[in-house]
């Protein structure tokens, strides 16, 4: 379980590795910008910024609020528990999958910042090396290349250790230069017993945002051939 350390006032740092020295600076953007350290910046289910640190590529992302209710407040949350913010749930979770030699971003430490009733929560992992969202390459000419029943058999792979992906979309999924498959995003994610129910609903979602992305860009292959052969590997 990652180490949870307490800091000024109420804010916690939650550390996967306590040997690298982690503290709060690692978790402000102007300490990052002040070494040139930035290398760009994405959005999705959080603000993300990739940074070249002296430790290597990392991933900072901060969480953000999706639906009618970002409109009020994007980054806070209802506080319960230091232990139940995102921030310390995604990093335990990581370091599960970890455990379980599932491909997933390895866990560097997370922050939560308590405002009274609500909190503001970041995550720090290692960058994917040499890897794109399988959306992009959906994009562009990588789409020959894409093994289509291997992306099925590492989403089984998951599902059978019990981890409920509630966000599977092509935008989650990485493929990197040797083709292999790594899963990203556990923000709300979970692992639990194992049930045909859920992971239906994952497989159902992921082909939603499929069949969504090709209606917006005309560039976007995918088609049900595509989809058969995933269900192939997927069910072995």
């Amino acid at each position: 379980m990652p180490v949870e350390q307490t800091k000024k006032g109420s804010d916690r740092l939650f550390v996967s590795h306590p040997d690298l020295g982690i503290n709060d600076n690692w978790f402000s953007i102007d300490f990052w910008q002040a070494q040139n350290a930035v290398q760009g910046t994405a959005s999705g289910r959080g603000t993300v910024w990739f940074l070249n640190s002296p430790q290597g590529k990392l991933v900072l992302r901060r969480y953000r609020r999706g639906g009618l209710v970002a409109k009020l407040t994007q980054f806070k949350f209802v506080f319960s528990s230091y232990k139940q913010s995102r921030a310390f749930l995604e990093l335990a979770l990581l370091e599960t999958m970890l455990k379980l030699e599932l491909p997933v971003p390895v866990p560097i430490a997370g922050r939560c910042q308590r405002f009274g009733l609500f909190y503001q929560a970041e995550i720090i992992t290692k960058l994917i090396p040499n890897a794109q969202e399988l959306f992009t390459c959906l994009l562009n000419s990588k789409h020959q290349s894409l093994d289509w029943q291997q992306i099925g058999v590492t989403i089984k792979r998951f599902h059978q250790a019990g981890i409920d992906h509630t966000d599977l979309n092509c935008h989650n999924i990485m493929i990197d230069d040797e083709n292999k498959v790594w899963l990203i995003d556990f923000d709300k994610c979970r692992q639990r017993p194992v049930a045909k129910q859920w992971q239906a609903s994952n497989l159902e979602r992921l082909k939603r945002s499929f069949e969504k992305e090709a209606n917006k860009h005309s560039s976007f292959r995918f088609n049900q051939a595509d989809w058969q052969l995933l269900l192939e590997g997927y069910h072995g």
